[in-house]
């Protein structure tokens, strides 16, 4: 007899990062990961018309990781699903996506990039961190939380 697979805690949490909040008008392209391992739910730049890599110095992000089932096996000695460095990834340009915010956000309050991590703030550090153009937190979250991005095209 067949044992029935019951245990279901990897998908338990309300939300992960890179997870699409809502499809209706999603703008997701898919581009190939180079220069690193890439989370998810984190902002990227597109280097060519099919590659992306984390952003460096003050070069402008355009668009987060999209949480892709599929891919939740880690990279190497990485305990976080990632899409490894020359695998094709999902990246949203337009539509609302759940990420790990930084240091928090409340609503309304407009998203910055760490370079070099792709992780999102709330904090216009202007020494280090980029604005990603066109895009906001759509809901609050403490440091270090999840909270909704909306993020309305790249410029």
């Amino acid at each position: 007899m067949a044992t029935a697979f019951d245990t279901f805690n990897q998908y338990a949490d309300r939300a992960y990062p890179g997870q699409l909040q809502d499809r209706g008008m999603a703008d997701v392209v898919s581009l190939v990961a180079v220069g690193s391992d890439i989370g998810y739910g984190v902002a990227v730049r597109e280097v060519s018309e099919n590659t992306a890599q984390f952003a460096t110095g003050s070069e402008v992000s355009h668009g987060i990781t999209v949480r892709e089932s599929m891919h939740d096996n880690p990279a190497g000695d990485n305990p976080e699903p990632v899409y490894a460095e020359n695998e094709t990834m999902s990246v949203l340009r337009v539509g609302r996506i759940v990420v790990a915010t930084v240091d928090g956000a409340a609503f309304g309050d407009d998203v910055f990039v760490v370079p070099d991590t792709g992780e999102l703030t709330n904090t216009a550090n202007t020494a280090t961190n980029i604005q990603l153009a066109n895009a906001q937190f759509k809901s609050a979250a403490g440091a270090g939380e999840l909270a909704v991005v909306q993020l309305n095209g790249a410029e």
